[in-house]
């Protein structure tokens, strides 16, 4: 089942909510466009190919699609894939990224990313207008662009063949995350037939940050989710999600987003003056 919604539209730019149930596991039809397009995960992850790039697509990771690239993904079958695409023209793209815009780009998403992405779906769906709404989609591509630079800074070294072995072990463990936030480090090692001191060093370099600060990141995602839907036990949700405490959850939402649980709550809640 693929259902898009179609949330809003600006100067430049457009807004949709997909939610994805594949039956199977297999790409879907390769899709070009005129246009740019920023995927952002809001829960779960997926398999999304651009021309001859793969990447797993997760709440802590969007990607970029250039206009004329052939796009396709693949989810995993009975699994619920909910994102937030924001489709630009190619001359907003390169208001925003210059004269030669990323063809195709990993673009790494921390807590403050997720949450303005959060609250440009909650301006959109209240029915803001689309000046506040344009301004809000510059300002979310352009700090997506500019935290990509940091990103995956050693993946380039090494000999071909290890890069990729090193970017599928990284994906696996990255889909272990997803359905566990509990796996500690060698629980994760032993799954995948890697030694705990090698895994944590290939996912760091892979991803530019350690595997506890992923998996924290990727509580703090669930988090801003279930906060926004109205869940307002804090202590329950730390539980479930992992914390080792109300105290906990609280310093990693604070650290991630710059704001505590309940200030992201009263964001969320109430319109900008």
């Amino acid at each position: 089942m693929w259902t898009v919604t179609h949330l809003a539209a600006g100067d430049g730019f457009s807004l949709e909510r997909v939610r994805i149930r594949a039956e199977s596991e297999a790409w879907s039809p390769p899709e070009v466009t005129a246009a740019y397009r920023v995927v952002l995960v809001r829960s779960g992850a997926f398999r999304a190919r651009v021309d001859d790039q793969v990447l797993l697509a997760d709440p802590a990771l969007a990607y970029l699609g250039g206009a004329g690239q052939e796009l396709s993904i693949a989810h995993r079958p009975g699994m619920e894939d909910i994102c937030t695409a924001v489709t630009c023209s190619p001359g907003l793209m390169r208001e925003l990224a210059g004269d030669e815009p990323p063809s195709a780009v990993a673009l790494p998403v921390n807590g403050r990313l997720a949450l303005a992405h959060r609250l440009l779906v909650s301006r959109a769906g209240k029915g803001a207008d689309s000046a506040e709404l344009a301004e809000m989609v510059i300002g979310l591509m352009g700090d997506l662009f500019e935290a990509r630079n940091p990103a995956h800074p050693i993946r380039a070294r090494g000999r071909a063949a290890t890069l990729a072995r090193r970017r599928a072990l990284v994906e696996s463990v990255r889909t272990l995350i997803a359905d566990d936030l509990s796996a500690s480090l060698r629980d994760l090692a032993r799954r995948v037939g890697w030694s705990p001191y090698h895994l944590s060093r290939a996912f760091r370099q892979e991803t530019g940050v350690t595997l506890t600060a992923y998996r924290n990141r990727i509580r703090t995602m669930r988090a801003l989710e279930a906060i926004e839907a109205g869940h307002d036990d804090l202590a329950s949700l730390a539980a479930d999600l992992g914390f080792a405490d109300h105290a906990h959850l609280t310093r990693t939402i604070r650290g991630e987003c710059g704001l505590t649980p309940v200030a992201v709550r009263r964001l969320l809640a109430v319109p900008p003056s």
